[in-house]
């Protein structure tokens, strides 16, 4: 009985000790590290910075505070700095930045590997270069609606990192961004995104992949995701990359969008021997197969996109359908909740029934997902 009662004091003892919490702000940038004290330093865990910040405040979260697991930096500015700080060599640090090698020491190559959520900075548009480099357990991470650029490598070697969202101010994501993140299996992109860097997203777990409208070229960010089954290409796409789908040999559905085939380069799809269907607009049919490489490599698989793809149906009574320009969702019931989204999941119409038909205007040329209280359809304007 003695021993049952010290280990429950101990694992108790245990529990507390592992969780301290401390929020601070920071009045003066730089002064994080002499804020803290030693104690505090070696024992926090869960972290919420607010007030004025910089580059050296950073470095004080990645190198001094031992056990920093959870940060909440949402209330924080971050601002200039020019001289020594994450990086060992003199830099120039620009506000509104998570600076470059954030949590990923240059040096010794090690990042904070005790590190599982991060919450930015509201103001923050830029994530620099290897800011969460080899953070291996960071689970998932908001990109927020301030954020336009996300850096080099900024969190290549995430393993543990299961989900990405982003805000739709995102237009460039950099060479290996995601690279290496193993888990990444949740993904929504950026409806403004005018850019993905070489390898951003290879050798992820992502499942499915809606590329979004602002898109124009689609480089070799996506090869070796072994678990890549479905790809929307939309109508604004017209050049695919080499390698751009390189050895997704899970990958079974393209749609592409565009009634002109997206021109493709030699090896923009090497190695996806699984492909059963390549759904095109009903009018360009003949045009993609007799295109290079979509008629070399999908001949027999291209085909009309259906006006109305069934994914689940539990019932007969509701229709879903394309009239025009308009999407036409009838026989719902009075109070049922209707949504449409883009394929990039942004919701683009929610609506309460009242039993009547619902005509949503839409533009054409786009791909869009219909959910109601018993249905959802892919739905082609």
């Amino acid at each position: 009985m003695r021993t049952t009662f010290l280990l429950l004091v101990l694992t108790v003892a245990t529990f507390i000790h592992s969780q301290v919490t401390k929020t601070i702000n920071v009045e003066t940038a730089g002064s994080l590290s002499t804020i803290l004290t030693e104690d505090e330093k070696s024992t926090i865990t869960d972290l919420t910075v607010s007030g004025t910040i910089d580059a050296r405040d950073i470095k004080c979260m990645r190198d001094q505070i031992a056990n920093l697991t959870n940060i909440d930096l949402s209330m924080a500015n971050i601002i200039a700095f020019e001289g020594i700080a994450t990086s060992s060599d003199y830099y120039s640090y620009a506000a509104n930045q998570m600076p470059r090698l954030s949590f990923y020491n240059g040096v010794s190559s090690k990042a904070k590997e005790t590190l599982v959520s991060v919450i930015l900075p509201n103001s923050l548009t830029t994530i620099e270069p290897y800011a969460f480099r080899l953070c291996k357990n960071i689970k998932s991470i908001y990109i927020g609606n301030s954020i336009t650029t996300i850096g080099t490598e900024a969190f290549e070697g995430c393993y543990g990192l299961t989900t990405v969202t982003m805000g739709n101010s995102v237009t460039t994501i950099q060479q290996d961004a995601f690279h290496y993140c193993y888990a990444l299996n949740n993904l929504t992109l950026s409806e403004n995104l005018t850019y993905i860097g070489i390898d951003a997203f290879n050798d992820c777990k992502i499942e499915k992949v809606a590329f979004p409208k602002s898109l124009t070229t689609i480089n070799s960010a996506f090869r070796r995701n072994d678990y890549l089954t479905e790809v929307t290409l939309p109508a604004t796409i017209t050049n695919i990359s080499n390698w751009a789908f390189e050895y997704c040999n899970a990958l079974k559905t393209i749609y592409s969008l565009n009634p002109t085939p997206p021109v493709c380069e030699t090896y923009s799809f090497a190695v996806v021997p699984n492909v059963t269907s390549v759904y095109v607009p009903a009018s360009s049919v003949s045009a993609y197969k007799n295109a290079p490489i979509w008629g070399d490599c999908f001949y027999s698989q291209i085909k009309a996109i259906p006006a109305t793809e069934t994914q689940v149906q539990l019932t007969d009574e509701v229709e879903i359908y394309s009239l025009n320009s308009d999407i036409v969702i009838d026989k719902t019931s009075r109070g049922e909740v209707v949504k449409v989204f883009t394929t990039t999941g942004q919701l683009f119409y929610i609506k309460e029934s009242t039993g009547e038909q619902i005509i949503i205007p839409a533009l054409k040329n786009n791909l869009f997902i219909v959910k109601t209280a018993t249905k959802t359809a892919k739905i082609l304007i």
